[in-house]
């Protein structure tokens, strides 16, 4: 055989991954290199770093940073990138157990599948044969016999054991993230998130990261409900975490006088605009030659007096919120400042964000609140859908720096969640962290419709008990005993327990990094089994039941890693030649 450096490759790296696996995984301390691309002005002598550090377990990340040129190793990595993509986890798993599939069938190839003469060769295509019947078998048998529907229960309002499950779920699916300790804190976020995120098109949730001190923990801004919730958590205060119903955005350049505008709008009508609204004579690079102070000034209040009459506009029109593309000058601020002092009523409160350059954010912010982007002042337009608006405008402090919350976007919904800590690390962390949870939770409701499995190896325990029925119907459809169909089937049932072992030795990790009995995986399979929920309690090194322990993973994420599993190893093993 000619394929074995290439399998070699793929063990190297399963290897490395397996310390990682499970809800005790240990991190491991990877480097990834890229390449460094001179900034404008950048000083050439200056040798900058193209090496980043990182401390991860994240399956999907250590293969990747382990590069290689190996087409076997590039089809794991499409899969690979495939799962993360869709259930938000997995990789590990998926990475693990098709190289435990592809070493013991090599084995078997390589006449170690047993001492028997009889049954000391086997062809590559009655591997993948076998390996294609135990697919379809699993398919047709997993049924609702091993299905858990928690739908009710996750949107029931009545707390107490519902709460429960739902931070169970959470708290099984962050074990390996630094956010697994606020468990509790993002339970109380999706179960708000739960009842819209199928309706919520993936990039309407965005995560925002602040660093702060922690002498910014306490905040004006927040409400006293959110502050108590907080201090009735058992959580660890080292970072916030809060939910809006809205977009955030961090206030851009602003000229002096913006303070003193009104900082929350209700219902604001919101003007987007593309249109400099600057005196053009303080414009950086102007260029006016007058020679009299007369003309000068004359020039000067010309400008003044066309802003104004723009301006009028703006007030005719009720329009309380500007968002422009360009520079809003500190003429038209003061104006605005005047304006909202002079009568308290919604229509006279006026706002403005100006030099919103980026075009992905303003183009963001106008599909969230409606509207059109107009070019000029002097013929706004009187059609009301022209204007975006909201349910509340608010500019607030979070940490020292100053945000704009738009809440209650009425033709997109959009939510924000916040991530606010000391260390900027730990919130690049904790935001891969909430983005996996965000991607399980729509393969949850998506395409499960709330239907689980159980987790802590009871759904590789029903698999490999589904696999001795395989392995008994067999047996019993076998009526004849001639020499050759005895070794066809003596083959079959050691092919169906290679795979069996190969499932058998993720439970057997599982163990090893928790630091658990390894008697435990005899203990699990002496019971009874018709008990479908038997697992392994890690926290007491014990066996234990799914239902007690509120222990459960979406469905199709462990079916689709089981599939891909021996899909991958099927189209590996075809590469081989002999």
């Amino acid at each position: 055989m000619n394929n074995y450096q290439e399998f070699k490759i793929i063990d190297n790296i399963a290897k490395l991954i397996e310390s990682s696996f499970g809800i005790h995984g240990k991190l491991k301390l990877i480097s990834q290199v890229f390449d460094h691309k001179n900034d404008e002005g950048e000083n050439d002598n200056v040798v900058n770093s193209t090496q980043k550090i990182i401390f991860t377990n994240d399956g999907l990340l250590i293969f990747k940073s382990l590069n290689n040129d190996s087409p076997y190793y590039k089809i794991i990595l499409q899969q690979s990138n495939y799962i993360k993509n869709r259930f938000g986890c997995g990789v590990s798993q998926y990475i693990i157990l098709t190289n435990n599939i592809l070493k013991r069938s090599i084995k078997l190839i390589n006449n170690k599948g047993s001492s028997s003469s009889s049954t000391s060769t086997f062809s590559i295509n009655q591997i993948l044969n076998i390996f294609q019947e135990c697919r379809l078998f699993i398919k047709n048998n997993f049924n609702e016999r091993f299905i858990i529907n928690l739908k009710d229960e996750i949107f029931s309002s009545s707390g107490g054991k519902n709460d429960q499950l739902l931070e169970s779920i959470i708290k099984t699916n962050l074990s390996k993230n630094i956010l697994s300790i606020y468990f509790k804190r993002i339970s109380k976020i999706f179960k708000k998130l739960i009842k819209i995120l199928p309706n919520l098109d993936k990039n309407k949730i965005k995560i925002k990261t602040i660093i702060s001190s922690n002498e910014d923990h306490n905040n004006n801004n927040e409400d006293e409900d959110e502050k108590k919730e907080e201090e009735d958590d058992d959580d660890n205060d080292e970072i916030e975490i809060k939910l809006l119903n809205g977009i955030l955005i961090k206030s851009k350049f602003s000229f002096a006088g913006r303070d003193k505008l009104i900082k929350v709008i209700e219902n604001p009508k919101i003007l987007l605009l593309d249109y400099e609204i600057e005196l053009k004579h303080q414009k950086e690079f102007a260029n006016i030659e007058i020679s009299n102070v007369n003309d000068y000034l004359e020039f000067i209040n010309a400008e003044k007096s066309l802003i104004s009459k723009q301006l009028e506009n703006i007030y005719n029109l009720n329009i309380n919120l500007i968002l422009n593309k360009k520079v809003i000058g500190d003429l038209a601020i003061q104006e605005f400042v005047k304006i909202s002092s002079q009568n308290q009523n919604n229509n006279n409160k006026i706002n403005c964000i100006g030099s919103i350059n980026n075009i992905n954010e303003f183009e963001f912010i106008k599909k969230s609140i409606g509207g059109n982007t107009q070019s000029s002042l002097q013929n706004l337009s009187l059609d009301s859908s022209f204007y975006g608006t909201c349910k509340k405008y608010k500019q607030i402090i979070i940490g020292k720096k100053s945000y704009e919350l738009f809440e209650g976007c009425q033709f997109s919904d959009t939510q924000t969640i916040i991530l606010k800590g000391s260390s900027k690390k730990f919130l690049k962390e904790a935001k891969l962290g909430l983005e996996s949870l965000l991607t399980i939770f729509r393969s949850i409701i998506i395409d499960d419709d709330f239907k689980f499995v159980g987790s802590s190896s009871n759904f590789e325990f029903i698999i490999i008990n589904l696999l001795n029925e395989l392995i008994k119907n067999k047996q019993n459809s076998s009526s004849s005993s001639s020499s050759s169909l005895s070794t066809n089937l003596i083959k079959e049932v050691l092919i169906i327990k290679s795979l069996q072992k190969s499932i058998k030795d993720i439970i057997k990790l599982l163990l090893l990094n928790s630091d658990l009995n390894l008697d435990l995986i005899d203990q699990l399979f002496q019971i009874n089994n018709n008990n479908n929920n038997s697992c392994i309690n890690i926290e007491e090194n014990k066996i234990g039941d799914i239902l007690d322990l509120n222990l459960f993973e979406p469905k199709s994420m462990k079916l689709s890693i089981l599939n891909s599993s021996i899909e991958t190893s099927c189209i590996l093993l075809k590469t081989i030649t002999t």
